[in-house]
């Protein structure tokens, strides 16, 4: 059983060769009770509807066996902490993946050439990872947010917490006193060799990760030493929050970054509309539509990009060269070879994460999309189109193949 990580994700995306079908079942472990038995129902329910939609087509051949390998996996291989499952089966290839989740999933089965791996990518661009530090006077404990999870990777203590300051002592000079008790005075907190471990801590697991930000829990005084005291990057990054009077437990800790979070992305969605609005308005290095966008991310132009609310655009990907278009279209422009039909919003979010592009993802609901009007989609570029589909057309379908930066 594998967990949701970048390589696993990763692992089902590199496939672009594979002609067999691939049966994608996700399951909602959430309910106690007798869940597994329902999923089961359900799964059998669609697995015969499937089957009776395909039964002219090769993929009926093996889609007994498939929905076999993912009962089998659901039943024996799942956890019981997880709170969904994503299996990806197919037989001719030898495929069997199951990953355990720790968020819900909508139950649905999926048949087609290449894994369902929406549900996930949308996990994954949209609870971003962050590093979190949450730290007072005498302690620090660091944390990495995960898309969803919240795992303590290092807890810090001052060296001298459990010493007795002997305030009442007459040998006990102030300037002993105050070395010792620099926290009940607020002063000089970046000197301090205590807030400047944890800095170091801090700027390791940082350099380790890779993070969409730094949640710094903690008073303004100790915030402000963070900021003195970490390397310029995750400084830059550092997303400040004042701790609730009693932060202990993990799920205090955790509903205290669900917080911080949620307001970082409510001030990020207006930034992002802002900038997406001034942009269009001076017509600067701006990709709209999917096509534009995917054109974008296989040069290797784009240096972020904008996903609306809607998750399902028609597009297309070449079986031969492996080209992504955000239209149906029947042969590739490129080097002519036959393209089969894809959700291009699961192609651009696949290409975001192995290009390591930042992706910015607008949740489904009833407020306006900033990019309804431009098909959905839009990214911002470092350059414009450095290459037209006639002249890659031209080169051949060597150039075309090796089109993505």
């Amino acid at each position: 059983m594998m967990i949701m990580t970048r390589g696993n994700i990763e692992i089902l995306l590199n496939s672009p060769d594979e002609r067999d079908y691939v049966v994608s079942a996700f399951a909602d472990l959430r309910v106690k009770d007798g869940f597994r038995d329902s999923f089961e129902r359900e799964l059998r329910n669609e697995a015969r509807q499937a089957g009776a939609a395909l039964s002219a087509t090769e993929a009926r051949k093996v889609l007994d066996a498939n929905v076999e390998a993912i009962r089998a996996a659901v039943a024996e291989q799942v956890p019981p902490s997880a709170r969904g499952v994503a299996v990806f089966a197919s037989a001719p290839r030898g495929m069997r993946h199951a990953i355990a989740l720790d968020f819900p999933v909508e139950n649905r089965l999926v048949i087609d050439e290449e894994p369902f791996l929406l549900p996930l990518l949308e996990r994954w661009h949209g609870e971003p990872a962050y590093l979190v530090a949450l730290i007072d006077s005498n302690h620090a404990h660091i944390y990495e947010a995960r898309h969803g999870g919240l795992d303590e990777v290092e807890d810090l203590e001052r060296p001298d917490v459990h010493m007795d300051l002997q305030r009442d002592k007459p040998r006990f000079n102030y300037k002993k006193r105050f070395d010792q008790a620099f926290h009940e005075f607020l002063r000089g907190a970046e000197d301090d060799q205590y807030l400047k471990g944890v800095a170091e801590a801090v700027a390791n697991h940082w350099a380790q990760g890779d993070f969409q930000g730094l949640i710094v829990i903690g008073r303004s005084f100790i915030r402000g030493a963070m900021r003195r005291l970490l390397p310029k990057e995750p400084a830059a990054a550092m997303i400040e929050a004042e701790p609730h009077a009693t932060v202990v437990s993990a799920d205090e800790v955790a509903a205290e970054v669900a917080r911080v979070v949620e307001r970082w992305h409510a001030g990020r969605d207006a930034a992002v509309a802002h900038e997406l609005a001034q942009r269009r308005k001076e017509g600067h290095l701006l990709a709209e539509g999917p096509t534009d966008v995917l054109d974008a991310l296989q040069q290797g132009r784009a240096t972020s990009v904008i996903v609306g609310r809607s998750r399902s655009i028609p597009g297309a990907a070449c079986r031969e060269c492996g080209y992504g278009f955000g239209a149906p279209v029947a042969t590739c422009v490129y080097c002519g070879g036959r393209c089969r039909t894809v959700n291009a919003v699961q192609d651009i979010l696949g290409r975001a994460l192995r290009q390591r592009v930042p992706l910015h993802l607008y949740q489904p609901g009833a407020d306006a999309d900033p990019v309804a009007s431009a098909g959905g989609v839009a990214a911002f570029l470092r350059a414009g189109a450095n290459w037209a589909p006639g002249t890659v057309a031209a080169a051949g379908p060597e150039r075309a193949g090796h089109a993505e930066g």
